[in-house]
């Protein structure tokens, strides 16, 4: 009989000790549960707060360098060309944001280098198939030519009139940020432009264009600034150096004649921006102290209003949009005309 409860006793002791350990697994393993849950909930947030507050903050910075890079790079520019040197200068473009190992990749940046929008040329004086004499200086086509022209009607000593056209050559940095907004710098015409997505147009560094009116008399001072070399296009992590390098500069006055001591002067561009110009012309003048009868927006070609733009600062279709200053009774004009010549890379020349 002692046997017998002996036995019972072992199994109760058995079976107590396999409910014992059966609960201690089922703590653990809620417990194991319980910490994934808090752990993916954290990274959770992690991933949709600070991950995109982290990523915006880099491509913000990002965005602020490509504006600086284009700002230094425009500054060399006008002191090259309106000092007679240094011949070359290179300015470094921060091509990428900076990136979250393991979580989020850099935002790079794409820069491209457009030497000529202009396959058609330009009217020239001359030419038997020019329609008429206000198109001279005017491109054959205007809807995709990104240029420039400026004329005066008495030119330097009293010369004829002095024309000046060209296909200026553009650099464009395209920014396609993730999280802050995507922004595009255009460098055209000796003024950079910066755009966001919706169409949001502004001159963020201005061209050197000035007009005054002091004691009756009205000057002008401005720059023609012709960019020239190979079409390049680069992606890439980290960073590229844009060179600069002056191939000629010439300065360029009027003051009339004796005669004739007033002149007409035009400043004319064709671009893919019309709102930033635009803007900017219309509030150079309202400062400037010439009174609205003595200047006018129309078209050279068209003679249609160029100033207010109406149409929609959105161009999908990437067509070139004319703006047009025309100034009378200019007593004074002023041109730095330069050639300047942009490679990408090291080692260009």
């Amino acid at each position: 009989m002692g046997g017998t409860v002996a036995f019972r006793a072992a199994r109760r002791y058995r079976r107590a000790h396999r409910l014992r350990s059966g609960k201690r697994g089922v703590v653990a393993v809620i417990g194991t549960l319980l910490s994934l849950l808090v752990f993916f909930a954290l990274f959770g947030i992690f991933l949709t707060q600070y991950v995109p507050l982290w990523m915006t903050d880099n491509e913000g910075q990002f965005s602020s360098a490509a504006a600086t890079s284009f700002l230094e790079l425009k500054s060399g520019i006008d002191t090259q060309y309106t000092l007679g040197g240094p011949p070359s200068l290179g300015t470094p473009f921060t091509m990428s944001s900076q990136g979250i190992p393991l979580m989020a990749q850099p935002t790079e940046g794409t820069l491209n280098f457009l030497p000529t929008t202009c396959p058609a040329g330009f009217w020239g004086k001359g030419m038997a198939q020019l329609p008429a004499p206000s198109y001279i200086g005017q491109p054959k086509n205007g809807s995709y030519c990104v240029f420039e022209n400026q004329s005066l009607s008495i030119g330097p000593g009293g010369s004829k009139p002095f024309y000046q056209s060209a296909a200026t050559g553009v650099l464009q940095m395209l920014l396609p940020n993730r999280y802050f907004s995507a922004e595009t710098f255009f460098y055209e015409n000796d003024g950079v432009v910066q755009t966001q997505s919706g169409g949001f147009q502004v001159m963020a560094f201005a061209p050197p264009f000035n007009v005054t009116r002091l004691a009756g008399n009205t000057t002008v001072s401005s720059s023609f600034l012709e960019l020239f070399g190979n079409e390049t296009t680069v992606i890439t992590q980290g960073s590229a150096s844009v060179y600069s390098h002056l191939r000629f500069s010439q300065f360029v006055t009027s003051s009339g004649t004796v005669a004739s001591p007033s002149f007409t002067y035009t400043f004319e561009v064709g671009t893919l921006y019309p709102c930033a110009w635009a803007r900017y012309l219309q509030a150079e003048m309202n400062v400037s102290g010439v009174p609205t009868s003595q200047y006018n927006w129309s078209n050279p070609a068209t003679h249609s209003a160029t100033v207010p733009y109406t149409g929609s600062c959105f161009n999908p279709t990437s067509t070139t949009t004319i703006i047009a200053l025309n100034l009378k009774a200019v007593n004074y004009a002023t041109m730095f005309y330069a050639g300047v010549q942009l490679t990408i890379g090291v080692g260009s020349s």
